[in-house]
């Protein structure tokens, strides 16, 4: 592996940044998998507040159970409020009402504050997860680190609890195989025809077609270029993706396919990201709500 792109994956970003914190982080656990077990034990996700509590009692625990996203969008955000619920900090088996209520890609962004402060090159990725429910490919983030004894990126979930939680009882959340599925190469399938399970990706979305796809292969995108913001472009944001033109689908298709080898093509992105306007002005329902 290049050691210019491990260098980049260990820096931080606008996200990942663990300001004040760095030193906390780098007196939590060495080992990968205790260290992924007590991030995870910090959070709880949104639905399993939803499923488990009654409206009553979320309104009491989680006051901020509606605009969470922006409040803690990046790790200082994270770790304060996790210091604000519990002086202790980072401790296993927290109470529920002592964990910050925040999804899949929230956790993967704290996880890689606490990798990348620890030295270790880690990255967050944007994709698709068969492995949590069984009717559906759900939309997820997970953390990508590298292994210098293995000399390969690792695969870990840092959000499900633990395997008793997912209908695969045979998926190891510390090393991912093929289980996870990256958006470039399901972008490219959908658009060639050969994505035969299209309705499996779509369940419960407002997606149309391959338009769900686009909008994980944007943040996939992003977050390989270590910007981890849940948004995407404008270009394709509500309306604007029926609105594309053959030569916009294709700039899209030709992005995805550097993007099934991410470090082989490592320079050839970076010059995409530093040069394509268009693929870097984000929007969301919070975010760059004056464009029109």
């Amino acid at each position: 592996m290049d050691s210019k792109i491990l260098n980049f994956y260990k820096q931080f970003s606008l996200c990942t940044n663990p300001g004040l914190y760095k030193d906390y982080f780098v007196s939590l656990p060495n080992d990968i998998k205790a260290l992924r077990d007590l991030v995870c034990d910090q959070h709880i996700h949104k639905m399993r507040v939803y499923r488990t509590f009654d409206k009553k009692e979320i309104s009491k625990n989680y006051i901020w159970y509606n605009c969470l996203y922006d409040a803690l969008n990046t790790a200082t955000a994270m770790t304060s409020e996790i210091f604000r619920l519990d002086e202790k900090g980072f401790y296993p088996n927290k109470p529920i009402n002592k964990r910050i209520m925040i999804t899949c890609r929230y956790i993967a962004v704290l996880f890689a504050s606490v990798m990348k402060s620890k030295g270790i090159p880690c990255r967050c990725r944007s994709g698709f997860a068969p492995y949590i429910y069984e009717d559906y490919n759900v939309d997820h983030w997970i953390n990508e680190y590298y292994d210098y004894e293995k000399k390969r990126w690792v695969k870990i979930d840092a959000q499900i609890q633990d395997n008793s939680r997912t209908h695969d009882k045979d998926v190891d959340l510390y090393d991912i195989k093929d289980e996870f599925e990256y958006p470039a190469s399901l972008w490219l399938k959908a658009r060639n025809g050969n994505l035969k399970n299209l309705e499996k990706y779509l369940k419960y979305t407002s997606f149309v077609g391959i338009e769900g796809f686009a909008h994980a292969l944007f943040r996939d995108f992003n977050a390989l270029m270590n910007i981890e913001l849940p948004y995407t472009p404008h270009f394709i944001f509500g309306e604007n993706f029926s609105k594309l033109t053959e030569n916009d689908l294709c700039e899209i298709d030709n992005l995805a396919v550097l993007m099934l080898e991410p470090d082989k093509n490592f320079d050839k992105l970076r010059t995409i990201w530093e040069t394509n306007d268009k693929f870097r002005l984000l929007q969301g329902p919070y975010f760059n709500p004056y464009i029109q």
